[in-house]
């Protein structure tokens, strides 16, 4: 068991034993104590924890729009623990009922925050909700409604007594519509989570947040049915219910239906980069094997007189110069550093290449300096330097374009080696072979502009043909169609083939045909028709002024129109 291991398990422990404690409180100021100030310890104990897991949440999840929306139902959880507190507080029956009328707005909110969550998993910064999400405000400001009006209607909860009082009522059919509408929100969430999860997990893991909510559906039941010892043993529904849903939003987050921050314990164990994470006082945190020893005192001194200038100088409102983020560690070793928001990365740069590129000018300058050809030789290894420095630039550059697709491959290469299934491990060798050809031909059209300026339509009419020709293979009927010559600029080239790659990646578990067509005049207007089980809307992200139909049939029509350039 690792480290970090350790601590997440003595972290679960100790908030068991937290519960286990608050459980044992509401026991005790039934039976023994009999003091307020017991359920008062209690409502603080449960205050903490999900402000606790509040905190945790801004920390570990990454996606901004996804953390907005789990910080909100974890604040609206501590807002229900509150309302609990406050009505067993005070002895006035009337705001005693209004308070537990208020706890719907947590128990309808909920759910409701939970299919945004689902809807948001995996989209970019500036993604917008569907329109249609907005409707499920309605039947959830409806439902609160009726709870909030119950006094004058009674089809919520009915007093058979005459007297309106949490202490003695009855269940009736609007109760019933809020729980259906709870359940029916929550299941789609987490199916939509499930649908939508890309990691290379075990499905028996991915199953596992079905066992808390399936929990919080019986919970409820047996609740409303006021089952004897559910009553006993979690009679306070309000903690229950925030607990159950805490618990089925951690276990999506742990078994990564939710992405996180988590797993640098393992990335740094596989990483052969020589990378370390410290905290914001150089304690090492995350170290790959390659970088295991501490940094040295004397680079860190210097990231302190750094960091108390910048203060300085903007207090003072002083233009401060660029920071140099690198110091030397030996002659060919640069120790390179980047602030995080609650830390430092330090990692390794190897300069060994380029002085040795170095000490070839030098001795190429002391060699031809009383020759007069010293000029000659030095624009000679400055060509050399230069020209390494482009090459540097040009696969960095190719790299991040391709980024997505690398990882891509190396997932897919690493599900076909563990693949028994010869079928299963013909198909995943067929796209190994398409994302494979999609960051050759990139690169190679990335090359072209850099040397020309410009890409011909039949360099482009290669690059489809191509993709188009391994799609076959792989099992699809594809055909690619271009009308017109001419030139494009690089940025309508890679729009092009940066769109057909993007549809044949969505729909490639379930491609079976495709159709793209080209026609290169005053507009480069292309044209995809897909069968294919995945909807294309979503492109929209990438692609704003993409155009997407589906006919009755099932097929999906995709068009672009891109002006060209009067260079081209």
């Amino acid at each position: 068991m690792s480290k970090v291991t350790k601590k997440r398990f003595l972290y679960v422990l100790g908030v068991l034993a937290l519960i286990a404690f608050a459980m044992w409180l509401r026991y005790a100021s039934r039976q023994i104590f009999h003091s307020p100030a017991v359920n008062h310890l209690r409502s603080g104990i449960y205050v903490f924890l999900f402000s606790a897991w509040c905190y945790s949440i801004w920390m570990r999840i990454v996606q901004t729009q996804v953390r907005r929306y789990l910080l909100a139902i974890s604040v609206l959880m501590v807002l229900w623990i509150l309302l609990r507190s406050i009505k067993f507080s005070i002895d006035n029956t009337d705001a005693g009922r209004w308070l537990w009328y208020f706890y719907y707005l947590p128990m309808l909110l909920i759910p409701m925050l939970s299919v945004f969550v689902s809807r948001s998993l995996g989209k970019g910064e500036d993604f917008q909700l569907p329109r249609w999400t907005k409707l499920l405000y309605f039947p959830t400001l409806l439902l609160l409604l009726l709870v909030l009006t119950n006094d004058l209607h009674q089809q919520v909860f009915s007093f058979p007594s005459g007297v309106l009082s949490d202490q003695e009522y009855r269940y009736e059919g609007g109760y019933f519509f809020v729980l259906g509408w709870v359940a029916l929100c929550a299941g789609f969430a987490f199916l939509s989570m499930a649908k939508n999860c890309r990691i290379p997990r075990s499905r028996r893991i991915r199953w596992l947040p079905l066992v808390p909510l399936a929990l919080s559906l019986a919970y409820a039941y047996a609740y409303g049915k006021k089952v004897y010892w559910v009553w006993v043993l979690a009679g306070d529904m309000t903690v229950s219910q925030c607990l159950i849903f805490a618990s089925i939003f951690e276990c999506c987050i742990q078994c990564g239906l939710i992405q996180s921050n988590l797993g640098y314990d393992e990335l740094f164990e596989a990483t052969s980069l020589p990378v370390q994470i410290t905290d914001p006082a150089f304690c090492p945190k995350y170290a790959s094997v390659s970088m295991q020893e501490a940094l040295p005192q004397s680079e860190l001194q210097q990231i302190r007189q750094d960091t108390q200038h910048l203060s300085l100088a903007l207090e003072k409102l002083e233009k401060v110069p660029a920071d140099n983020n690198a110091a030397h560690l030996d002659y060919d070793t640069l120790l390179k550093r980047h602030k995080l928001r609650r830390g430092w990365v330090f990692w390794k740069e190897d300069i060994s290449a380029l002085n040795q590129i170095r000490k070839e000018l030098e001795l190429t300058r002391d060699e031809l300096r009383d020759t007069g050809d010293v000029l000659a030789a030095e624009n000679a290894q400055r060509a050399r330097w230069l020209k390494l420095t482009e090459e540097n630039r040009l696969y960095d550059m190719m790299e991040a374009q391709t980024a997505r697709q690398i990882a891509m491959l190396r997932d897919l290469l690493a599900e076909l080696q563990k693949a028994e299934d010869p079928g299963r491990a013909r198909r995943l060798l067929g796209q190994v072979i398409i994302i494979g050809t999609y960051i050759k031909r990139r690169s190679n059209l990335t090359f072209v502009c850099v040397q020309r300026g410009a890409i011909s339509v039949q360099e482009l009419r290669l690059c489809l043909n191509e993709s188009s020709e391994n799609i076959s293979i792989y099992g699809a009927d594809c055909k690619t169609i271009i009308k017109g010559e001419g030139r494009l600029t690089v940025e309508q080239a890679t729009q092009v083939y940066d769109l057909f790659e993007a549809v044949v990646e969505a729909e490639l578990e379930s491609l079976r045909a495709l159709l793209i067509s080209i026609e290169v005049g005053k507009w480069v207007e292309i044209a995809l028709c897909v069968s294919g089980a995945e909807p294309l809307c979503g492109l929209r992200t990438r692609f704003p002024d993409l155009e997407w139909e589906q006919d009755e049939d099932g097929l999906q029509y995709v068009t672009r129109k891109l002006e060209k350039s009067r260079g081209g």
